[in-house]
């Protein structure tokens, strides 16, 4: 029996007396902080959900997204009912519609500067790229991106919107190529013409 033992440690390199290193630091290493009151303030006997509700943050964030995590929050929530927060009813902030692309018109052109010099927002090579496919499918974006004989580097159908919006966004100096019939009440600046009249 005591043979079997010794083959065994010899086999994994522990020959002598060296032991197993106690690989459990839970409870005998506490985490290292360096914010004093938060030092103060935190236990390492307890579960980071049970110091973080003491602290006043709230665990789980993402809990309606993350079903883990739902699981997890309520089982801290039935062992500890303390954790159980009022702030559950509260809703996420709603966010609005962000463009796909930034507006251009507030950028000032410096003076004196060749046209190769200025970095316009959409190449030259992606204006003639994205008009192709756009005279082609209008503003479907999904039958732009299935269409390998137009969409020959086949860019993704957000890749292909987002370079669309750039173009739509240009100004009249900007736009490189003729703009096909099928879009172009889509432009800003046919758009800001309109407006103006």
């Amino acid at each position: 029996m005591g043979r079997k033992a010794g083959t065994k440690k010899r086999r994994a390199g522990r020959i002598g007396k060296t032991k197993l290193k106690n690989r459990n630091y839970q409870f005998y290493k506490p985490p290292q902080i360096n914010d004093k009151t938060v030092r103060e303030l935190w236990n390492p006997r307890k579960s980071p959900a049970a110091n973080m509700a003491v602290l006043g943050l709230q665990t789980a964030v993402n809990s309606s997204i993350d079903a883990r995590a739902v699981i997890a929050l309520q089982s801290a929530q039935e062992k500890n009912p303390s954790l159980a927060t009022k702030s559950n009813s509260k809703k996420a902030i709603e966010l609005f519609d962000i463009p796909e692309s930034d507006n251009m018109n507030g950028i000032m052109m410096l003076p004196g500067k060749t046209f190769a010099q200025r970095k316009l927002p959409l190449s030259i090579e992606d204006q003639k790229y994205i008009r192709k496919c756009l005279a082609r499918h209008g503003d479907d974006y999904h039958a732009m991106m299935r269409d390998i004989k137009t969409n020959d580097m086949q860019y993704t159908e957000s890749k292909l919107k987002k370079m669309a919006a750039r173009f739509f966004l240009l100004t009249r100096d900007q736009v490189k190529v003729e703009v096909p019939e099928k879009i172009k009440h889509l432009m800003a600046y046919n758009q800001s013409e309109k407006m103006g009249k």
